[in-house]
């Protein structure tokens, strides 16, 4: 079934995210290699990002099989939940706040 709420697939995208070296490497993957191909295009040359932000993006894909033992598909029906997730995701990361998240995962809370 498909979650009806953003709250709903937070959780589900948590879960789908739940090693910490699956979130690093999506972190560097999908935020801040972009990031890096797109100053890189600048600041070397112009098709940097051509080579970047594809192998960094097929580096995050591929920790879902190997490292998460699941499918990225359940977040790719919703491309806009799922990059808003990864954004709130690295906040709360980074502000310490991912725990509370982690645990009310683990209590099942929904």
């Amino acid at each position: 079934m498909s979650p009806q709420t953003f709250d709903e697939y937070w959780l589900g995208y948590l879960a789908g995210h739940s090693k910490p070296s699956t979130r690093f490497i999506h972190y560097i993957g999908l935020f801040f290699a972009p990031l890096a191909g797109i100053a890189a295009s600048f600041l070397v040359v112009w098709w940097a990002f051509l080579i970047i932000i594809p192998f960094f993006y097929l580096a995050a894909l591929f920790t879902h099989p190997l490292l998460e033992h699941n499918s990225n598909k359940p977040f790719a029906d919703r491309p806009l939940w799922s990059a808003i997730a990864l954004l709130r995701m690295l906040v709360l990361d980074l502000t310490g706040g991912l725990g509370r998240q982690l645990r009310r995962l683990d209590e099942g809370v929904r």
